[in-house]
């Protein structure tokens, strides 16, 4: 047996006989190993690094054109990391984890080489076995096939073992993506930079923008806006300007609104916004551009409150100073008056001020809010009180009141005749409803009147070229007010009564004494001073009311003559209402009957209706009759409240109650043809014509009563004119017989025709 060289001899475990031989292949083994995870990483690169490639070109043509926000941006990142991962977990770490022995690797090479004919992993297997120290039958012989895969090691092709084409193609792959980024670093490396911090770092960078837009005179970002006010926008834009520009408002509670910009000039665009009520952010947009935004603050203009306005009159009205409701918007201040003003405002103001025409009046501050002042208009005006406050802005609803300075005018008078036509007894007491008013103050109300004989017969003859006479002047008459006139008060309403009675002191109505006798005209006429100081006070004298004085019995021969038309009237209805309530009998039930039948129905409750206006009619009439009679002292006034109660009043409550109440049921029985309602109207038609009846008949009473009084009147004054008549010739007779010293027959006692 041959003896095996020193190299391939296995030394013994633990034996001396030289340095252990380096085990079969490991250096190649080795570098095969590395270069395996070599391949690993180059495929893993030159899937990832395309990865990353396509990412990059599509989210920058996207994020580039859309400028997309943070989140979309984060969502397309996550994407690309999840494929990322995804790959490296296959391309990369399961490779990478794969256990690489040098079993695995001999295989790997014989897989490739199937002509060693596993030469090299039973080599590999038998120098273990030899340098573990096992036992074998046929030691001799592994040895000789360590010996002999020693020799063949060199021309092993462990080089196949891995597939070097597949390892450059993934290489070239990840050479090319790198070769891609630096020539986009090259041509765009500020647009590359951008992409990664903006769609790999995921930051807030903008793009560069083709358009650039900012807005004109905002500095800082920000516009203080006073409440109300409108907010013109003006937006410049350079580089691309853009078709259309449009402008974003976003309001402090959310709610956002676009609107189209006007273009106004070169690369400039504007935009009123007409109200805003709360703080608000703007953004033009317009191409690719971007405004930056602009902040608008709402400031809330200072509000004028407890504005008062108080009148202070001239010395000569001696009148306390009056406020003006300023609600009526409108002042009338006397000349020389003087108007004092007070408000606060809800802000701080710097300045406080009147403006009243064209003249601005500075009012005194107390403290930050309230204010005061005061001014005397010389003419009239529109009247504004308005601030200033720390922010410059004036008040947002500044007080405004019209003035208009009036001169002191006379007052003026309205009288209205109460219970008096134009024919009067010279006793006469004339009522009426009396109203004076004046713009600052009333202090004196009379009465004047004259009486004047207009007979011909009592006229003095004159020639053509005669002066006519002068006319009698009015001379002053009490007047009986029903309410006190308090001096100063600008209205004044009260009942006056102007009583004749008092002039007339002779008994006999056409006795000369009396100033007011039958046969003459007389007039009435009220007048009115104001208060006004500077000069006389101003005084109105109310156009003259003029009577024809009559004896009593033309008088009450004229208001019988009114009375009887007035019973007539009475009568005439009374016939009416008879007929009425005849045809209201004799129409059939309206239900299925002719359309006429409703028709003729309907038109008896109108004619009823009518009927009960012109009662109330007569009623007003009669009354004013029975005042006639008391205010011209022919009754007296108890007499005429009882003829009232039963000729007047009875025919108010007459057309008050049933002329309506029947009207309504005949109206309601034309439209449902109850026959209860037939009953009904008929008992009250037939109740209307007994009052009126009953009425008429007590007129008939009254005419009777008056005509009777007056008779027994001019019994009494025959009587008297008779003895007055004896009393005269035995006068005369004592005179003849006696002589005109001869002492005057005692006179008798006059009747008083009572």
């Amino acid at each position: 047996m041959t003896a095996a060289p020193p190299s391939l001899v296995a030394t013994p475990p633990g034996g001396t006989d030289g340095p252990r031989p380096q085990p079969l292949a490991s250096r190649e083994l080795d570098g095969l190993r590395r270069r395996v995870r070599t391949g690993i990483w180059c495929e893993a690169l030159g899937v990832l690094l395309p990865l990353l490639l396509g990412y990059a070109v599509l989210t920058y043509a996207i994020d580039r054109n859309l400028r997309l926000e943070v989140p979309f941006r984060a969502a397309l990142l996550l994407a690309l990391l999840v494929l990322a991962v995804r790959s490296a977990r296959r391309r990369l770490l399961a490779p990478l984890r794969v256990p690489l022995d040098d079993d695995e690797i001999a295989l790997a090479v014989e897989r490739q080489a199937p002509s060693l004919q596993e030469t090299l992993i039973s080599s590999m297997q038998f120098e273990r076995a030899l340098d573990a120290g096992r036992t074998f039958e046929s030691q001799d012989l592994m040895r000789a096939v360590v010996a002999d895969a020693r020799h063949r090691v060199a021309a092993m092709p462990f080089a196949n073992a891995l597939d070097a084409r597949r390892v450059r193609n993934f290489a070239a792959r990840a050479a090319g993506v790198l070769l891609v980024f630096a020539v986009w670093g090259g041509l765009d490396g500020h647009g590359l930079w951008l992409w990664a911090r903006r769609n790999l770092a995921l930051s807030a960078v903008e793009w560069p923008r083709y358009t650039s837009l900012h807005f004109v005179g905002a500095d800082a970002g920000v516009v203080r806006l006073p409440q109300g006010d409108p907010l013109t926008v003006r937006v410049a834009a350079s580089g691309e300007v853009p078709d259309q520009v449009y402008l974003r408002t976003r309001s402090h509670s959310g709610e956002v609104e676009v609107e189209q910009m006007s273009r106004t000039g070169d690369g400039e665009y504007t935009r009123t916004i007409e109200t805003l009520i709360e703080d608000a952010e703007l953004v033009a947009e317009g191409g690719d551009g971007f405004s930056a935004p602009l902040r608008v603050q709402i400031v809330e203009r200072p509000r004028i409150e407890e504005f008062t306005v108080d009148v202070v009159f001239p010395a000569y009205m001696n009148k306390a100073p009056e406020r003006v409701p300023l609600t009526e918007g409108e002042v009338r201040l006397l000349r020389g008056s003087e108007l004092r003003l007070a408000a606060k405002s809800h802000k701080p103001v710097v300045e406080a001020f009147a403006l009243f025409a064209e003249q601005k009046v500075p009012l005194e501050r107390d403290g930050d809010h309230a204010f005061h002042g005061a001014l005397t208009p010389r003419t009239s005006g529109l009247l504004v009180v308005d601030v200033i406050d720390r922010d410059q802005l004036g008040a947002g609803a500044p007080p405004r009141l019209q003035v208009r300075v009036v001169d002191d005018k006379a007052p003026t008078i309205d009288f209205k005749l109460r219970g008096i036509s134009s024919l009067v007894t010279p006793q006469v007491a004339i009522p009426g409803d009396l109203k004076v008013k004046d713009d600052f103050g009333v202090t004196v109300v009379s009465a004047a009147w004259r009486a004047t004989d207009d007979a011909p017969e009592h006229q003095p003859q004159r020639r053509p070229d005669d002066v006519p006479p002068a006319e009698a002047p009015f001379l002053p008459i009490g007047v009986a007010f029903e309410t006190a006139l308090v001096p100063g008060v600008a209205r004044f309403e009260s009942t006056a009564t102007v009583d004749f009675k008092p002039l007339n002191r002779a008994e006999r109505d056409d006795d000369p004494q009396n100033p007011v006798r039958p046969g003459m005209l007389l007039s009435l006429r009220f007048q009115a001073k104001d208060n006004f100081g500077p000069g006389e006070p101003h005084e109105a004298i109310a156009e003259a009311m003029t009577f024809r004085v009559v004896t009593r019995d033309k008088l009450v021969e004229e208001l019988r003559r009114r009375q009887v038309e007035q019973r007539q009237e009475v009568l005439r209805i009374r016939d009416e209402e008879a007929t009425a309530l005849l045809s209201l009998g004799q129409n059939p039930n309206p239900t299925g009957a002719d359309p006429r039948v409703r028709q003729q129905l309907k038109s008896l409750a109108a004619r009823q209706q009518t009927l009960g206006r012109q009662v109330a009619f007569i009623a007003d009439v009669y009354q004013r009759i029975l005042w006639e009679y008391e205010n011209n002292r022919i009754w007296e006034p108890g007499k005429v409240r009882e003829f009232e109660k039963l000729t007047a009043g009875a025919l108010t409550a007459l057309a008050r109650e049933p002329f309506p109440a029947t009207a309504h049921q005949v109206a309601t029985f034309a439209d449902g043809g109850d026959e209860e309602l037939r009953t009904a109207a008929a008992d009250g038609y037939k109740d209307i014509v007994a009052r009126l009846e009953a009425i008429a008949k007590v007129m008939e009473q009254v005419e009777t009563l008056a005509a009777l009084i007056e008779q027994v009147r001019g019994v009494i004054k025959d009587e008297d004119r008779t003895m007055q008549a004896v009393e005269r010739r035995l006068q005369e007779a004592g005179r003849a017989v006696f002589g005109n010293d001869k002492p005057k027959a005692p006179e008798q006692p006059k009747k008083t025709g009572k």
